[in-house]
């Protein structure tokens, strides 16, 4: 089924369209995989700004012109740099309740964000544009929820929440990372310490009688894995409260 957009021209085929309708009929020089395999190499070592049709043809070791036989240009390479994370994301087994599918494709999804801090960085119209992993993973959460008494735009709702919960959560500590590094910060623990004057005398003058008791007595959580983990079991557990009950 196809979106009509009235008064616009149609949208140019994506990559997933173009390597369905014209398979190469000679011998291949790359493949698709070929590509997305060495972009992905400079995308981890280098940050996604260093994936350059130029760049690519140096690491794969054959020109630009070659490569431009397969992709028309970098932001079909980052679709399919970004569709081969996806497919990380994907669960080998999907037995178990929707609560079991949701939470580990959650940590899936952490994993790979963690794994790829890149896809931080990716444009909109590119993190936006539909894969075949994006479907899938997506297909793998509805049909977790299907059968629950729930409709589909309920299900895509609550999909969605464990999704946005997971990026955000994900995506605020890569950049609170990256943050900290310019200042030689290695960790929260380095953020506080430099921070620890200033705060003592914004608590000292008793405005904030629950924030400084959570300073001051507050056992924090052993790492961000932790934290997240947390969250996430909370998010859940409100969902499940949420559900029709039999």
């Amino acid at each position: 089924m196809s979106v009509e957009h009235a008064g616009k021209a149609p949208p140019a085929p994506s990559i997933w369209e173009r390597m369905a309708l014209s398979p190469h009929a000679h011998r291949p020089v790359l493949t698709h995989a070929l590509i997305a395999a060495a972009a992905l190499k400079i995308a981890d070592a280098e940050g996604i700004a260093a994936v350059s049709m130029r760049r690519l043809a140096a690491e794969l070791g054959v020109s630009s012109m070659t490569c431009y036989r397969y992709v028309s240009g970098k932001d079909d390479v980052i679709e399919l740099i970004l569709d081969t994370v996806r497919k990380a994301m994907l669960l080998d087994d999907t037995a178990g309740d929707w609560r079991t599918v949701l939470r580990a494709s959650a940590m899936r999804f952490r994993g790979a964000i963690l794994k790829h801090p890149w896809v931080t960085d990716i444009p909109g119209r590119i993190l936006f544009a539909p894969t075949p992993a994006f479907l899938a993973v997506t297909e793998q959460h509805l049909a977790a929820l299907d059968g629950l008494g729930l409709d589909v735009a309920q299900m895509a709702d609550i999909a969605g929440a464990v999704t946005a919960y997971t990026r955000a959560g994900t995506h605020d500590e890569v950049t609170r990372s990256r943050l900290r590094a310019p200042e030689g910060w290695t960790s929260p623990r380095d953020v506080k310490d430099a921070n620890t004057a200033r705060l003592n005398w914004l608590l000292d003058a008793g405005d904030y009688p629950v924030y400084e008791r959570y300073i001051r007595e507050g056992v924090p959580r052993d790492g961000e894995q932790a934290r997240f983990e947390f969250g996430l079991d909370c998010l859940l557990d409100g969902i499940a409260a949420r559900l029709p009950q039999e």
